[in-house]
């Protein structure tokens, strides 16, 4: 297996076309924690991030025979994971409206049980998510994706059909509003 992780995210898809498990299980390795937390971050609720997650892994093994070696991996990746993040999002948010006021509640029993130093990191951790959650849906889709997926301009470009210098700026007026929100505070 040590081999498997020398050869590119791209090699490996080729040989998932041709019903390789194990280049299969090498890609997941790779990226399911990368996913994972854009994912969450995206829909901020653990159980739609984890489905998505799975959601995500089972498309891309499903079509593997459609894939095409045109970008990166990680840009077919994410682009998936950002599709179904906005299919569940529109239909999740429909059926939760009183979800998330059990949910705060449930969260603040949790943190008064914290001691002082873990609360003030996890509140401060909470307020700059919050604050995150307020920004424009594509300013924040692309704060994401950069500042916490790592992915380059490029990468997100093709991911949200844009240009790299459009999500360049976008990247940047998301700091800088962010910037702004938590200066406010």
């Amino acid at each position: 297996m040590e081999k498997e992780i020398l050869h590119s995210d791209e090699e490996l898809m080729l040989r998932v076309q041709k019903g390789d498990m194990q280049a299969f299980e090498v890609l997941y390795d790779r990226y399911n924690k990368r996913l994972f937390h854009f994912i969450l971050r995206f829909v901020r609720e653990r159980n739609l991030a984890e489905d998505i997650l799975q959601e995500a892994f089972l498309r891309i093994f499903k079509k593997r025979k459609s894939y095409r070696k045109t970008a990166h991996f990680s840009t077919y990746l994410f682009t998936i994971g950002r599709n179904l993040c906005l299919d569940a999002l529109k239909t999740w948010e429909k059926r939760h409206i009183f979800y998330d006021q059990e949910n705060y509640v449930k969260k603040a029993m949790d943190l008064s049980k914290q001691p002082p130093e873990k609360l003030e990191d996890t509140e401060m951790s909470e307020i700059v998510q919050r604050e995150i959650h307020t920004l424009p849906r594509d300013l924040r889709e692309i704060l994401l994706l950069n500042k916490y997926s790592e992915l380059s301009y490029e990468e997100i470009a093709r991911i949200v059909e844009s240009t790299p210098a459009a999500v360049k700026q976008k990247a940047y007026r998301a700091m800088v509003s962010l910037r702004r929100k938590l200066k406010k505070l």
